[in-house]
């Protein structure tokens, strides 16, 4: 029997409100709309806000959710993150993340980043893109993940990229891929 599909959310600052109180107010909707078992705060500009990751953790934390930091182990460890998502060029971080924290996921774009991250002891794994989204190039597509096989891996696999739909969800469920990550569906 198929397991239930596991929901991953991904935050942007530019989608986001900037203050506590309506990061808070805005935070708090997704979360009472959508069940999600991981949350990654992110911010490629590195522009980390102390405030903002509190409400973040503080939330996720009364609502059973897994918090991780994009891309920073020292400030995951610093703010009580659950975990670090690793970027593609911190694969060689794995390791060393996984003796610090217990959640230590890796964003892949190729079955041999998905191999080499899992062999470095990556929990989970993103896989994009999945579908057309901004800025990333040609999407791997539904037969990319069918061509994976998850039974062989450790690492729990995550669509990831252009998921927006509820179409595209069921679509991803017909994969032998057991969970997925978005930033704009959760927002919906």
């Amino acid at each position: 029997m198929r397991k239930p599909i596991k929901a991953y959310l991904i935050t942007e600052p530019t989608l986001y409100p900037k203050t506590p109180s309506e990061f808070h107010d805005f935070y708090i909707r997704i979360l009472q709309k959508h069940s999600i078992d991981f949350a990654a705060y992110r911010d490629k500009e590195s522009h980390f806000s102390p405030a903002l990751m509190e409400v973040f953790l503080n939330l996720n934390r009364s609502y059973g959710i897994s918090s991780l930091l994009n891309s920073n182990l020292d400030l995951a460890l610093e703010f009580g993150f659950d975990g670090v998502h690793c970027n593609g060029t911190q694969i060689r971080q794995i390791k060393a993340a996984r003796e610090k924290l217990p959640l230590v996921f890796f964003s892949a774009h190729s079955l041999q980043e998905i191999q080499e991250a899992d062999k470095q002891g990556a929990n989970g794994i993103t896989i994009s893109p999945i579908f057309k989204t901004p800025n990333k190039g040609t999407p791997l597509g539904i037969d990319f993940l069918n061509s994976i096989e998850p039974k062989n891996l450790k690492a729990e696999l995550f669509a990831l990229g252009g998921i927006i739909t509820q179409a595209q969800l069921q679509e991803i469920a017909t994969t032998k891929i057991q969970n997925f990550a978005s930033i704009r569906y959760f927002l919906g």
